[in-house]
């Protein structure tokens, strides 16, 4: 198995949560969390595979606390383990409030991604993509 390139957490995704984000009881579901976690995983191993990637697994997930509307969410992460058929990535999402200085931890999991092969229809070389009309 191939070492990591790199323990040091890098910045992976910055989004912040919306009104269209909210559910019936007026928080942000834990799935809007676990969707962004899972997008800004992808980026490590997306760059170690230089391809598409897939999410093959996900375990140690610990849910500290969740995001409230207008907060900045951000998500960092580095590579624990790689190698040819598949990497995993620690991800962690921290929030914090506009104006403010301070984080809060919302949530921390350990992500695996393998290589993922796209087919677009009528591609002549499938796991490629065409260019142009």
């Amino acid at each position: 198995m191939q070492e990591p390139r790199t323990a040091v957490p890098h910045t992976l995704l910055k989004t912040m949560t919306m009104p269209a984000h909210i559910d019936a009881s007026g928080q942000v579901p834990t799935g809007w969390l676990l969707a962004q976690m899972d997008l800004a995983g992808a980026v490590l191993p997306g760059q170690h595979f230089a391809a598409p990637v897939a999410l093959v697994g996900l375990s140690d997930v610990v849910l500290l606390a969740r995001p409230r509307l207008g907060q900045c969410v951000t998500f960092t992460g580095h590579l624990l383990s790689c190698s040819d058929q598949d990497a995993c990535v620690a991800i962690e999402a921290w929030s914090e409030e506009r104006g403010q200085t301070g984080t809060t931890p919302l949530m921390r999991a350990r992500l695996r991604y393998a290589p993922a092969t796209i087919e677009v229809p009528g591609n002549l070389f499938p796991g490629t993509f065409q260019t142009g009309s």
